[in-house]
């Protein structure tokens, strides 16, 4: 738990120092710049796109505060400079996420999603929204079912059942795409008495589908492949938003963290669920 105390009398020693990294464009861009390596001048201008004054100027006052070192004409981040940039690029990035997908965080239930999970949302960074329409209310459901389509490995998360869905799976197990649930009880059930155990017994056998049981408190709706994440979440009112959905695609190295990122989610669940077997 946090002390709001011992953080009021941080902030109080270190806010000049975060005033000194968000006041400035041209420092805060030439530290993300050196984060590559070593540059000179005249690649820290293709960089930045700014006169050399200017960048000289900053650089100066970087290294005032020894956060960057100059040898043989070159620049680069100190330790100091390495480990506080980190921390600005993924402020940076944690910013974009809450501002792109902002229709699913504001106003919606966050409290499935671990701490640790919230702390690294920077790795959304890449992530959009997918919303219904008055002319295509079913929008978010249809993307899921493309993305699914273009994958063998499917992880699930829900605490939500729809007949839609249930359908989706179903195509999935027929389609010999390896399938892990975690449901909670309630899903579980409905999943199973709509689909029928007899469809089930054959990719459970064969390791194909794995089912498991978590804790009915859990209020999300997670989805993943290969190359993609998706997720849905609960209105702030209780009942689940099926109009939006966060879509995260394995295009670059922003899409691989995202998929580290979903694979953490999936298994802090996985850590506290318990594996359904089939009655013999």
């Amino acid at each position: 738990m946090v002390d709001i105390e011992d953080i009021f009398e941080i902030y109080e020693n270190t806010k000049d120092d975060m005033k000194f990294f968000t006041a400035s464009e041209v420092r805060a861009k030439i530290l993300i710049s050196l984060t590559e390596g070593p540059k000179n001048l005249a690649d820290l201008r293709s960089d930045i796109h700014r006169s050399p004054s200017t960048i000289l100027h900053g650089m100066n006052q970087l290294r005032e505060k020894e956060l960057v070192f100059r040898e043989s004409g070159q620049y680069s981040l100190s330790q100091t400079g390495e480990i506080l940039t980190n921390k600005i690029i993924d402020t940076t990035r944690a910013v974009n996420s809450v501002n792109t997908c902002k229709c699913l965080f504001l106003n919606h239930e966050i409290k499935s999603i671990p701490q640790s999970l919230i702390k690294d949302i920077g790795c959304l960074s890449n992530a959009y929204t997918v919303k219904s329409t008055s002319i295509d209310i079913l929008k978010p459901h249809t993307t899921l079912s493309n993305l699914l389509s273009k994958t063998k490995n499917v992880k699930h998360l829900s605490s939500v059942f729809y007949p839609q869905i249930a359908e989706l799976f179903l195509k999935v197990i027929e389609n010999n795409v390896k399938l892990d649930l975690i449901l909670t009880e309630e899903v579980l059930n409905k999943f199973i008495g709509m689909v029928g155990v007899e469809k089930l017994k054959k990719p459970i056998l064969a390791g194909d589908l794995k089912l498991w049981i978590v804790n009915d408190g859990m209020k999300i709706f997670f989805t993943m492949g290969d190359n993609f994440i998706s997720m849905g979440l609960f209105s702030t009112e209780g009942s689940y938003d099926v109009n939006v959905f966060l879509i995260s695609e394995n295009e670059n190295c922003d899409g691989e963290e995202a998929i580290s990122w979903g694979n953490r989610l999936f298994n802090h669940y996985l850590r506290s669920a318990k594996e359904f077997k089939l009655e013999s």
